[in-house]
């Protein structure tokens, strides 16, 4: 566990990417989130042809569930180009789409990836990096590519990894005992770390990117169809009544009935 905790502190760094917050998630909060079993079969022949397709695409020798060298590969497609960097990856990623076919969701699940012997964080961790990518590839693709530089430069400032920090230590100051704990605990995360991209200067559109922050963060908590009343959206169109510090994120999140992370416009979000 000690390794493991190494290595995942050293390719975050390495990489600085904020890819990495679903490796910040303990293990006590996953086992938290109820498994869905719902699925397709995931066939054994689709799977290894459609992960050896996708580890070409992207240069990768391994196995998926060697997590963190995979998101370490993952990472390094997120950089300053836009072209060469996030849109081959989301190419990669429609590749992989097409080639799961109908068994996509499947063989991307948390089912599956403890099927294939990961433990219960990994298969956590390996779910909520394809669930990432089916919306910054797909619902928040405009936002990202039109915005790139704006996100890149956010990412990487001094700023945003410190209040990371801050906000992943509020997120565990919370009783997260209960799923429904967890869920609203996690709208705070997101609406936390959306609030980072309020300062971004002109000509960034701000609503787009804090709401792409926040949807981002957001899908770390809902796949296998969990957390489903948390949402990215705004009252009106206006940023007055939202909140302006790391502290007001979480303490109106938990007391907000609604369940909605109150961000920006409803926009769709997953796969294509």
């Amino acid at each position: 566990m000690k390794l493991f905790l190494l290595l995942t502190v050293f390719y975050a760094v390495s990489a600085q990417q904020p890819k990495d917050v679903e490796f910040d998630i303990s293990e006590k909060v996953i086992e938290k989130l109820p498994m869905n079993s719902a699925y397709i079969a995931c066939t054994d022949e689709k799977y290894k042809y459609c992960e050896s397709e996708f580890n070409s695409y992207i240069g990768y020798l391994g196995k998926w569930t060697d997590v963190n060298q995979f998101i370490h590969q993952i990472n390094n497609f997120y950089k300053a180009d836009v072209s060469s960097g996030f849109l081959s990856l989301c190419h990669a990623r429609q590749m992989l789409f097409r080639c799961f076919g109908t068994q996509y969701e499947s063989c991307t699940s948390r089912l599956q990836f403890l099927k294939k012997g990961a433990n219960v964080t990994v298969a956590y961790q390996l779910s909520g990096v394809f669930n990432s990518l089916d919306f910054e590839c797909s619902g928040g693709s405009v936002q990202a590519t039109t915005n790139w530089g704006c996100i890149w430069n956010t990412w990487n400032s001094q700023s945003y990894h410190d209040a990371k920090a801050t906000c992943l230590n509020i997120f565990y100051n919370n009783t997260l005992s209960t799923y429904d704990q967890v869920c609203i605990a996690g709208q705070g995360l997101a609406v936390c770390l959306s609030l980072q991209f309020s300062a971004a200067p002109a000509p960034c559109n701000i609503n787009d990117l804090i709401w792409f922050e926040c949807e981002r963060t957001v899908n770390f908590f809902q796949f296998d169809g969990l957390c489903p009343n948390i949402r990215c959206q705004v009252k009106g169109n206006s940023f007055e009544s939202q909140p302006k510090t790391i502290e007001e994120a979480f303490q109106r999140r938990l007391t907000h009935n609604e369940g909605l992370a109150e961000i920006h416009i409803p926009k769709n979000r997953r796969f294509h």
